[in-house]
């Protein structure tokens, strides 16, 4: 006879809670098991809030363990797992935090990777972000969220494919992500996390037109980036990195 939901949420929470101790005792690896017995639990009795908090826990904890690819199979199932529920009931404010959350957790080992060196595995997961992020921008497309995850990750797309040889590639992600900056700032003009984006990746298609040979166009795109840091600088007149960043420029536009 099968058993009641409630019992089984109640199942689902106790192997939960064990998990959490398992990992506060420092036993990852049998906190991975007992988190197995919470998911199934969850998962029998159709409760999204207890299965996403699995979700959460297992790919952080995947991620601590160095299991890396089982990371990112487990963020990018919880992802489409919860852009499905929020399809259906986009007013939950659990899905919608989920999301955002899932977003930024692969995003985020698409960093990981590529600071690796593993240019496939961190492509897959810049463009799985890419996709559910694109599939909520039809639906909402003036989320500022969505907007600035979009361009972050199209920069970040955009930097993997110029460090292995597809310029022509990285140079359409980075206008693909100019273009969201300056929508953005269009209505958030003095927004520094913008305008610092902006920047970014002016100077990413400035170094790419520079390596090219291109230089008017890698001059235009530098000088752009300049005047933002400048406006960032006046903002905070103490950051003395800006300051250096700024004095850096001036020297690279002066050898160009």
């Amino acid at each position: 006879m099968p058993e009641k939901p409630e019992k089984l949420r109640q199942e689902a929470v106790k192997h939960f809670n064990k998990t959490i101790d398992l990992i506060q005792e420092g036993k990852p690896e049998e906190s991975l098991e007992s988190l197995q017995k919470a998911e199934s639990a969850a998962h029998e009795a159709k409760s999204g809030a207890i299965l996403f908090h699995t979700l959460k826990a297992r790919g952080q904890i995947l991620q601590s363990l160095g299991r890396l690819e089982e990371a990112m199979e487990t963020y990018s199932f919880s992802l489409e797992t919860s852009y499905k529920l929020h399809s259906e009931d986009p007013e939950n404010e659990l899905y919608t935090d989920t999301l955002r959350l899932n977003l930024n957790n692969i995003g985020n080992l698409g960093n990981i990777f590529l600071r690796m060196g593993n240019s496939t595995l961190s492509k897959q997961c810049y463009e799985v972000g890419l996709e559910i992020c694109q599939k909520l921008l039809n639906f909402y497309p003036e989320n500022n969220f969505y907007q600035m995850y979009m361009g972050n990750t199209l920069n970040n797309l955009g930097e993997l494919l110029f460090s292995v040889g597809q310029a022509e590639e990285a140079r359409e992600k980075y206008e693909r992500a100019l273009e969201i900056y300056e929508k953005l700032l269009q209505i958030h003009p003095d927004d520094t996390e913008y305008l610092s984006d902006k920047e970014m990746t002016l100077n990413n298609l400035g170094i790419l037109f520079s390596q090219k040979g291109q230089k008017e166009e890698a001059k235009k795109n530098f000088k752009e980036a300049l005047e933002i840091l400048e406006i960032l600088s006046k903002k905070d007149p103490r950051d003395q990195k800006l300051k250096e960043e700024i004095i850096l420029r001036r020297e690279e536009l002066e050898m160009i």
